[in-house]
């Protein structure tokens, strides 16, 4: 009898570790990232709409990694905005690596499964307002910052990271 309960024993440890195993596999994993260093790019797009929840309008973005005790300084600079000096865009940020976009533009409704976790940085992008932002921590930390293609004709916006 002894030996009965001794293999039955073995026999549900062996199990319980493999279905311990297959769900750790099976369990989505964090984008690892590596630090993005310096970025320098621009974007230019039209759009319809400023609404940020509208699944069609457009977004433009910018994914960075920042390593351990490292500051970078992010500007986005409106070279082109429809509505001259009255055109505006608000920015967003969310606190973790995105980028399942093409060549830093998507559609707003690729955001939806994240939407709950960008946040509104209180600051508008205008032709006579360049957005600057200082980020970094002691860890490495990874951002990406959203702001939607202004309505009313082309856009055009440039984007640099450098060290802080």
């Amino acid at each position: 009898m002894n030996k009965k309960i001794l293999g039955l024993a073995v026999a549900l440890v062996i199990i319980a570790s493999i279905s311990v195993g297959a769900v750790t596999m099976m369990a989505p994993s964090p984008k690892a990232q590596s630090p993005t260093g310096q970025l320098d790019f621009t974007v230019s797009g039209t759009s319809d709409c400023l609404r940020f929840l509208n699944g069609s309008v457009p977004t433009f973005y910018a994914p960075f990694t920042i390593a351990a005790n490292e500051k970078m300084q992010l500007t986005i600079n409106a070279t082109k905005i429809p509505g001259g000096a009255n055109g505006w865009t608000d920015v967003y940020v969310y606190q973790d690596y995105w980028d399942a976009g093409n060549n830093h533009i998507c559609r707003a409704e690729s955001l939806y499964p994240i939407i709950n976790d960008i946040k509104s940085a209180d600051v508008a992008i205008r032709a006579n307002a360049t957005y600057t932002q200082t980020f970094g921590a002691s860890t490495l930390q990874s951002y990406t910052v959203f702001f939607v293609v202004p309505p009313g004709g082309p856009s055009t916006f440039h984007v640099t990271l450098k060290p802080a």
